[in-house]
């Protein structure tokens, strides 16, 4: 039977995937003042380039605290060379700047908690050698391939759990949409394999009725071309219905989010770019809520 998260399904390749690119096999620590012995750039001066998506997933980088100024990005190797007052003073500084990948021990424990996984224990004293201190742990690609696949399982599926608000609606919902959309209902409710998915690509496949590109992450700038070329346009009403595309926009008047109605009830949805926000069959009024800071306009094939 396929493992479902808030009964959204995640088929064991996915998961299998996921283990592998979750902890990437270098760290970026951050720093407030500039370190002593060893290299770092401003945060500022450093290449954007090596920031890829699945960096920023790992380690959170959106929500580093605004103090941090420095940057130094080291292998797993380099670390441990390290003496253990420096990895202890590093340790506490990723804690300290709420950085990705920083767990207490307590929070491994609870992220660990699965009715397969009996030596939590066990598990948890290997992810601490070499990178912890206090009651601090930092996940790197050196102890995470250490631990147990059923270890590395729990701790992504109960990670997973807390990026999602809401449950996944009840299978009927979702197979009532199945002849209507053939293309689109394998991806409904589900997780994707790897970061970069956006909510943009998952439009554009049910509006092109293929899903070719729904695993990629999509601009904006090709998207409204999109929308355009296949006769979509933005109108003013108060009535919803099955096809329209919702885009919603911040004060700069930015895309910041679309979704594509199945019908007067339901929208096809991604929340956002990373592995860990399913496609998604979502109430109208949840979609709503989930983006209410923001304006949105209907967009109609006409």
């Amino acid at each position: 039977m396929m493992k479902t998260i808030k009964r959204y399904a995640i088929p064991q390749k996915t998961l299998e995937k996921w283990s592998r690119i979750f902890v990437p096999d270098r760290d970026f620590f951050y720093f407030r003042n500039k370190p002593d012995h060893f290299p770092s750039h401003k945060i500022t001066e450093m290449n954007q380039t090596a920031f890829t998506l699945n960096v920023r997933t790992s380690f959170l980088t959106w929500s580093i605290n605004k103090k941090a100024e420095y940057i130094c990005v080291m292998s797993n190797k380099e670390f441990q060379a390290l003496s253990t007052i420096e990895k202890d003073t590093i340790i506490a500084e990723q804690k300290a700047l709420n950085r990705g990948l920083v767990f207490t021990e307590n929070e491994l424990k609870g992220l660990m908690k699965n009715e397969d996984l009996l030596d939590t224990d066990n598990q948890l004293e290997i992810l601490k050698r070499g990178a912890s201190f206090q009651d601090i742990v930092i996940l790197q690609k050196s102890n995470w391939d250490q631990v147990s696949k059923n270890a590395q399982h729990a701790i992504l599926m109960n990670y997973a759990d807390e990026w999602i608000e809401e449950y996944a609606l009840e299978p009927e919902i979702r197979e009532s949409y199945q002849t209507r959309y053939p293309e689109l209902y394998p991806y409904m409710d589900i997780f994707p394999e790897e970061n970069g998915p956006n909510c943009l690509a998952a439009v554009a496949s049910a509006i092109l009725s293929s899903t070719d590109d729904i695993k990629r992450w999509m601009q904006v700038e090709p998207f409204l071309q999109l929308l355009e070329e296949n006769h979509y346009h933005h109108i003013e009403t108060s009535s919803v219905q099955a096809e329209d595309v919702w885009i919603w926009f911040n004060e700069q008047d930015q895309v910041v989010h679309a979704a594509y109605l199945l019908s007067e009830k339901h929208a096809f949805n991604k929340h956002g770019q990373t592995m860990f926000n399913p496609w998604q069959v979502i109430q109208i009024n949840e979609l709503k809520k989930a983006w209410a800071d923001f304006a949105w306009r209907v967009y109609r094939k006409v």
